[in-house]
């Protein structure tokens, strides 16, 4: 394989007013998810640093083809205990710094992080990280990594029909160019990274794991249905783009859950990811293996590594991106009470450190930090109470049990 040379992605903290309305990690008010259409930001022009030229440059000299793989965390090392926090994003700035200071006290040294397509590509080719330099910034002061989710690209770049308002994601139509946007972002914030260098104040922590998209088996999440073999071709491009900039980045899947909404099964949808290639173009395959009980959870990641065992990923580790059970609100499948979240969880990440080897586990990350409000126009629902602090910001008994596991590894 081949890699062309390259067009110079733009950056600026470009003047705009964006909608985040995405499931994960939006900005907005602290305490909440953000309802969609709500949050407006502003902000000036800036100038590419010259160290983005230099890298831009170096491009189509690149190595191509998937990285040898990162070698496999032990539990209790960076990155391995991860934890999606939107309120996080969404405060202010005093807010942040408390909340990352506490979630790196209960040992989280990893934040999984929607890094939306639609609101940094402000203008085709010319890319505004500014609604996230301050939490990237924030996190490494306090050593803790961030694992962006490429998603959503811009209206001028989806396959969503002219005109359509149906509700969900949409791929690009191109599926090769995402491969653009994820080599602005490696320029930006992976090592030598533009970002780092217009910063020297913070401390350097790239960006170094990136995954591509979430829940693509599920079609609300690639519409208008699910396709295994698009997403695997659209893998391959964020891939290369993300391997060319830095070639010892670890490249994460979607996170796939087992679920009965519409789409394709998590093992049918798995299977022909690897039929299509995928385990060439991926390092570590990302599950969300919601389960009633954290046994569940540990025979579900079992079976993910049967499969990829068989099926030509041996060589894929795992890495299980989302998970909770709730304490309240509405039922659920997951849903338990205070002292039961606060015994799931104790029981899962002991199950994950000790099986952390034969199931070539890289880390987890629990959803989420705090409860959240229903998102706009929609009802409450049992995936919003699964935070270890409640919607006032009180800590739940799942919090003094997610640090004593956590700080244990």
């Amino acid at each position: 394989m081949r890699r062309g040379a390259q067009n110079r992605p733009k950056f600026a903290a470009a003047s705009l007013s964006a909608s985040l309305s995405k499931r994960l990690g939006k900005p907005g008010r602290a305490g909440g998810v953000p309802a969609p259409g709500m949050l407006r930001r502003r902000s000036f022009l800036l100038k590419c640093c010259p160290a983005v030229a230099v890298i831009a440059a170096a491009l189509a000299l690149a190595p191509t083809g998937a990285a040898q793989a990162p070698a496999t965390p032990t539990p209790g090392a960076p990155g391995f205990v991860g934890m999606v926090s939107q309120d996080t994003f969404a405060g202010g700035k005093a807010y942040r710094v408390k909340q990352l200071k506490a979630m790196r006290a209960a040992g989280v040294t990893l934040i999984r992080q929607v890094f939306d397509w639609a609101s940094i590509e402000i203008h085709r080719g010319t890319y505004s990280f500014s609604a996230y330099d301050p939490v990237v910034a924030a996190a490494a002061h306090d050593g803790i990594q961030i694992m962006p989710i490429l998603f959503d690209p811009p209206s001028y770049l989806s396959a969503r029909p002219r005109g359509s308002h149906k509700g969900g994601t949409y791929p690009p139509k191109n599926l090769a160019s995402i491969a653009a946007f994820a080599r602005a972002a490696a320029l930006w914030y992976g090592p030598n990274g533009g970002f780092w260098k217009a910063n020297p104040t913070v401390p350097p922590l790239p960006i170094t794991i990136w995954q591509i998209w979430n829940e693509p088996n599920l079609s609300i999440y690639w519409l208008p249905k699910s396709n295994a073999a698009q997403y695997v071709s659209m893998l391959k491009s964020a891939d290369q783009a993300i391997l060319a900039v830095d070639p010892q980045a670890e490249i994460v899947s979607a996170g796939m859950p087992l679920s009965t909404l519409p789409g394709i099964p998590l093992f049918s949808y798995l299977r022909e990811m690897l039929n299509a290639g995928a385990a060439s173009w991926m390092n570590t395959l990302g599950v969300n293996p919601y389960a009633p009980k954290a046994s569940g959870l540990i025979s579900l990641l079992q079976k993910v590594r049967a499969v990829l065992n068989a099926d030509g990923g041996s060589q894929v580790a795992i890495r299980a991106t989302e998970f909770g059970w709730s304490d309240n609100g509405p039922g659920g499948p997951y849903k338990v009470t205070p002292a039961g979240q606060a015994t799931q969880i104790t029981q899962v990440i002991r199950d994950l450190a000790t099986d952390s080897q034969s199931l070539d586990l890289r880390g987890f990350v629990y959803f989420g930090w705090r409860d959240a409000r229903p998102y706009a126009g929609r009802t409450d629902f049992w995936g919003l109470h699964t935070g270890l602090l409640t919607l006032s910001g009180k800590p739940k008994p799942a919090l003094a049990a997610f640090s004593a596991a956590a700080n244990a590894l």
